[in-house]
């Protein structure tokens, strides 16, 4: 099968979907498939490559971006990448919404120019959490006339609206009916007509697949798949084996977001004496989250988004690790990839979340449920933290193997791919 991928996160850039789609496409080579990636040069979460490349995450793919030229690369793994435009972006929400627009008509342009007719694939695969791709994927799936598959990360379209999305992005520019217009009725219209064209839409969690089935859209589950060397690692080793209970040490890792909400960490972690937190990722909240905390003599530092050797001191300082969303509809059936990492590595979790996630963590006895946007219910788990903390048993592990490893996503991807294919 001739596999053709349109994201606008991917290698060697690191975090959750460049991660995620790693992993599939040595599945599907290992398989026998051909995979052709379109995605912009590697530049995420900076402002432009070059930025990208002198970080403390590109160092390590200098070497081999140097040697690469041209409109094609060859992947790590044997796949194909035409590298597409893109916009020098920035932490505002408008200025990545356009990134993603300009590398999404980019790819668009990129494959129609270069595989019509014998060189077309088999199926189109756009997947999120760049929005546009959604539509770059059913404008070439529609004109190669071959199935598309649209990979929706998040509660689209439902949180354009949770979001405030246009308002947050082009409000200055846009009058407020306008703005109010695209998010409650145009732009949710428009991607859900795109979804139900979709030969099948892969999402991560089982009530947003029902929420889109009452749509008319075929949707299927595919849960973020944790990879065999973090299945393979020991289990998490904290401050329990020292019999110490008078602090707590909590890790969040990842995309520092708005919808992540951490501002209500950060605000019960200084009302909680014996807390202490580390933020390490990066996002468009980081900078004013950095100010809340130094406002509040919050104990909280900030950290660099970082791999390998670093973001391991970072696990070996760490007691818990914390998972967070906002308090908004669509998060209720949300369930963030981290999550199913720290289970199989057994780290005990705060989680401040709600719904399918907050279910999955209170079933499997992983950790302990804050309510998103509650500082005092947050302020509650973290002062438990401090008094004790109890290590998950194999409970949680166990679901995750059976339910959101590698090989099970990496199964499930190939029986969507055949079936829209036959």
């Amino acid at each position: 099968m001739r596999i053709l991928l349109l994201s606008h996160y991917y290698w060697p850039e690191v975090g959750a979907p460049q991660r995620r789609w790693g992993t599939l496409v040595r599945h599907l080579i290992d398989r026998g498939h051909q995979v052709i990636v379109a995605a912009p040069h590697p530049h995420y979460p900076h402002a432009r490559r070059d930025d990208f490349l002198n970080s403390k995450v590109g160092r390590r793919i200098v070497r081999v971006e140097t040697k690469l030229g041209g409109t094609w690369e060859t992947g790590e793994l044997g796949e194909r990448i035409i590298r597409v435009p893109y916009l020098h972006s920035g932490i505002s929400m408008a200025r990545q919404l356009l990134d993603q627009g300009v590398a999404a008509l980019g790819a668009v342009n990129a494959v129609l120019s270069r595989m019509r007719g014998t060189n077309s694939p088999d199926v189109v695969v756009s997947t999120t959490p760049a929005l546009p791709y959604l539509f770059a994927g059913d404008a070439v799936a529609r004109a190669l006339k071959v199935p598309h598959v649209a990979e929706v990360r998040d509660a689209w379209p439902d949180l354009i609206r949770d979001l405030s999305l246009v308002t947050n992005a082009f409000g200055r520019c846009l009058p407020a009916s306008i703005s109010g217009h695209l998010e409650e009725t145009k732009l949710p219209e428009m991607l859900t007509r795109a979804q139900r064209r979709a030969a099948a839409v892969v999402v991560t969690t089982e009530t947003f697949r029902q929420h889109l089935h009452h749509r008319g859209v075929n949707a299927e589950v595919v849960r973020s798949g944790v990879a065999r060397a973090e299945i393979d690692q020991e289990p998490h080793d904290g401050r329990l084996s020292s019999g110490a209970s008078d602090e707590a040490s909590l890790l969040y890792v990842g995309t520092v977001g708005r919808s992540q909400e951490l501002s209500a960490a950060v605000i019960a972690a200084s009302r909680v004496p014996g807390i202490r937190m580390r933020i390490v990722g990066n996002g468009a909240d980081r900078i004013p989250l950095m100010a809340l905390a130094r406002s509040l003599g919050a104990p909280v530092e900030f950290f660099e988004q970082t791999t390998g050797p670093e973001l391991s001191e970072h696990w070996d300082w760490a007691d818990a690790g914390l998972i967070s969303l906002g308090d908004v509809p669509s998060h209720f059936r949300t369930v963030p990839s981290k999550l199913y990492s720290l289970m199989v590595r057994r780290v005990p979790i705060l989680g401040i979340v709600a719904g399918e996630a907050a279910e999955i963590i209170a079933s499997n006895r992983a950790g302990m449920v804050a309510s998103p946007g509650d500082v005092d219910s947050i302020v509650t788990c973290m002062q438990a933290l401090v008094q004790h903390i109890d290590y998950p048993d194999e409970t949680g592990r166990r679901w995750v193997v059976e339910n959101a490893s590698v090989d099970v996503m990496g199964r499930e991807y190939e029986r969507i791919l055949h079936s829209v294919c036959s």
